[in-house]
């Protein structure tokens, strides 16, 4: 009985030494296997942190009104930054927060170059805001001073606005300017001479005023591409009524009334702005 009990704690003991044994390669294993991954993070990290990846330079595309450095400087981001911890979407979103940018696309070029193309907004007309003029592009978004830079552009006339805080970049979204800003796209993608000859656009009276007063087109919510181009055949027909001043009325559907012809001056090119409204 005694040299049963024996046996049985020697094999007790024999059976512990094994399931030592056993979880000190397990752990040796998995001490290995954490060293491993840890010598291959850091090669990585090493990697994409050494030199041929930090950003070298850059290219830009797309851009008429602004220069290479102010787009660098509305991306937020600098030469010398990691390649890989560049986020495009993130610039994007910089880059559209800019009034002149409508839309942006950034990508990676392997070993150090960012590429960003660019669509900008061109400055459609002027607005008086604040008692000061501001250039707007065609979907109503507030872009510079015009004594920032000038651009030949036809005059939103007969009301002017104000408003508080920043208002570069902000959209204006009155109807009255909507749709003035929608007649003139309209007549410069129909014919761009005549976009060329727009002297102002009356927002009060609905009409876009050319050549010095010699023709006035009435506009109303609807006018679009397909009216110009009906007011254009009407135009033709219509063009020797004679040296006075014509209205070529185009806000009843299908229908342009023309007016005017006789002899005499053509009207005020400039109409002095009157009415004030908040933006």
């Amino acid at each position: 009985m005694a040299r049963r009990r024996q046996e049985n704690r020697i094999s007790r003991r024999r059976a512990e030494r094994q399931r030592r044994a056993a979880r000190l390669r397990t752990a040796a294993a998995a001490a290995a296997t954490v060293a491993a991954l840890a010598l291959v993070v850091g090669l990585v990290y090493a990697s994409v942190t050494s030199a041929p990846w930090r950003l070298g330079g850059y290219t830009v595309q797309g851009t008429a009104y602004l220069t290479a450095p102010e787009v660098l400087e509305a991306a937020g981001f600098e030469t010398g930054d990691n390649l890989f911890w560049i986020d495009p979407g993130r610039i994007e979103r910089n880059l559209c927060r800019h009034p002149r940018i409508k839309r942006a696309e950034v990508r990676r070029r392997l070993p150090a170059e960012i590429v960003i193309t660019v669509e900008e907004r061109s400055a459609a007309a002027a607005l008086i805001l604040n008692g000061e003029l501001y250039k707007i592009s065609a979907d109503g978004v507030l872009l510079e001073p015009m004594t920032a830079g000038y651009e030949d552009l036809p005059l939103l006339a007969g009301v002017t606005y104000r408003a508080r805080g920043d208002v570069l970049g902000k959209r204006v979204d009155r109807g009255e300017v909507r749709e003035g800003l929608t007649a003139l796209t309209a007549l410069t993608q129909m014919d761009p001479a005549w976009g060329a000859a727009v002297e102002y656009v009356d927002l009060a009276e609905q009409e876009v005023v050319l050549a010095a007063g010699r023709y006035g087109i009435r506009y109303g919510p609807a006018f679009d591409e397909h009216t110009a181009r009906r007011l254009r055949r009407v135009y033709e027909a219509t063009r020797d009524r004679g040296p006075g001043a014509v209205t070529y009325d185009a806000r009843f559907g299908t229908d342009v009334i023309v007016t005017g012809g006789s002899a005499g001056g053509g009207g005020d090119a400039g109409g002095d702005a009157t009415d004030e409204r908040e933006v």
